[in-house]
């Protein structure tokens, strides 16, 4: 079997609707979970930039209630494979991404190569404030290949509010998905 990187993000949401506006020059304002992290992906997806051989992009249902999607992606995934979750993060800080539960050296190698030019803070752990349970702990029941790339939004409860994201961090968000295909795909030759 192929070795595979796998972007995955959940689409459901806690939300009747999703409201957004952009507030005020680069800031987005509005029911962002997971609806900005859909849209990262497949802009990363659409770029054109992707290796498509070797990425993989899974859209999960259930993260809100029981995971029930990412364990259907968890059974065909291989022990190699690497899985990148993307998804609204509150965590503070001033970088325009997060990676998350990043605690493999060599995931934290293979971050750092990737996000060249990117402005990002690393984490082993989980600093989220608002939640911090989602499909990176699926996946790394059986693969140790597995972080968590962070939108950070803030204002507020993603999973309740209306919250702010920065527009920088979401195109930095879809750079570092191409940035890290690009890379994985170097890798497999």
């Amino acid at each position: 079997m192929n070795t595979k990187l796998v972007i995955s993000c959940h689409t459901d949401n806690r939300f009747d609707a999703h409201r957004l506006r952009r507030l005020r020059e680069g800031e987005f304002f509005g029911n962002l979970d997971n609806f900005v992290g859909v849209y990262v992906v497949m802009n990363a997806y659409f770029s054109g930039a992707l290796d498509y051989e070797n990425i993989r992009i899974e859209l999960t249902y259930g993260e809100e209630t029981n995971m029930h999607g990412a364990y259907e992606v968890l059974d065909t995934l291989n022990a190699q494979d690497v899985v990148v979750v993307v998804d609204v993060t509150g965590t503070q800080t001033t970088a325009d991404i997060t990676i998350e539960k990043c605690d493999s050296q060599e995931m934290q190698r293979f971050v750092c190569e990737s996000l060249d030019g990117i402005s990002f803070e690393l984490f082993k752990g989980c600093p989220d404030p608002v939640d911090d349970e989602d499909e990176c702990d699926v996946y790394k029941e059986r693969l140790q290949n597995v972080f968590f790339l962070g939108i950070p939004c803030y204002g507020g409860d993603y999973n309740k509010d209306m919250v702010y994201c920065r527009q920088k961090s979401v195109t930095a968000a879809i750079q570092a998905l191409i940035q890290m295909a690009a890379t994985f795909s170097s890798s497999q030759k």
